[in-house]
């Protein structure tokens, strides 16, 4: 009877379909004895191309597999809500991304969606705004912009045209100033975004020797002028000479953006 009972389970289990596969689920791929495994595979005939994270894409444009995938901290913020990235070809070269910008023969693109890219003669530049900027600002990321003259391009925030030159800040609460030669952007360190979010009080800016300079208590000894870098540092003046100190701004820090800063170090090479 136990011999029997046994046998018709073994005919059960042999006979079973099998499990279904996940099409969303990653898988492996093989082509001329290349080997690839993730998301999405693609192959255009020669290779074969996976994305590494759920949230990745990939396609066959041009003849060319191409995969793209978010970095880890733009994945975390946007979640489901995730924008869809874009991929476009141009003279054999492909790219994928964000804001993808073509000229003459190239093509660039931003890799989160809120970066910014463009293009004057033969040169494409693109931005990405810090992670700590997607850790205050969330989904309602700022755009960054990218602005131009006769003789450079520049992307990111509050962009300044100013002797010659285009400089623009790394964050929507950065500031450049020039010295009618040089163009001097200034930003808060990326603990001092996290310590303050949206509430952090604007820059302050004045001339030191001629030459801008921007923080926060700012003082002057004579010709020179020096700031502290957050808003709770403070600056002294001894000897006829300006000291500066700021307290450590991630004891304040909020630990979800802190958190994000370090998920984005993570991928850094």
């Amino acid at each position: 009877m136990l011999t029997s009972l046994v046998s018709v389970m073994t005919l059960v289990l042999l006979s079973a379909p099998p499990a279904p596969v996940d099409p969303k689920g990653p898988t492996c791929r093989s082509i001329d004895g290349h080997v690839a495994c993730g998301y999405q595979c693609k192959s255009d005939g020669r290779r074969v191309q996976c994305a590494q994270t759920p949230q990745g894409t990939c396609q066959v444009l041009d003849g060319q597999a191409v995969c793209f995938d978010p970095p880890p901290h733009v994945i975390r913020v946007y979640g489901s809500a995730l924008p869809t990235p874009e991929c476009k070809a141009i003279d054999g070269q492909v790219a994928c991304g964000y804001q993808c910008a073509t000229q003459f023969g190239k093509v660039k693109c931003a890799r989160t969606p809120a970066g910014a890219c463009s293009g004057r003669n033969d040169e494409i530049v693109c931005f990405d705004p810090p992670p700590e900027v997607y850790a205050v600002h969330g989904k309602d990321t700022p755009r960054a912009e990218c602005r131009s003259n006769s003789a450079e391009m520049a992307c990111g925030y509050n962009c300044t045209s100013a002797a010659g030159k285009v400089a623009c800040g790394k964050t929507p609460v950065g500031i450049c100033k020039s010295d009618g030669l040089r163009l001097t952007c200034f930003d808060p360190p990326a603990e001092v975004l996290c310590a303050y979010g949206k509430s952090l009080p604007p820059l302050q800016c004045q001339s030191s020797d001629g030459q801008p300079v921007c923080g926060y208590g700012c003082t002057k000894a004579y010709a020179k002028v020096a700031c502290a870098a957050t808003p709770k540092g403070l600056c002294k003046v001894f000897d006829t000479e300006v000291h500066c100190f700021d307290p450590p701004s991630t004891q304040d820090a909020d630990p979800a953006c802190l958190s994000l800063i370090g998920l984005a170090s993570l991928e850094a090479p």
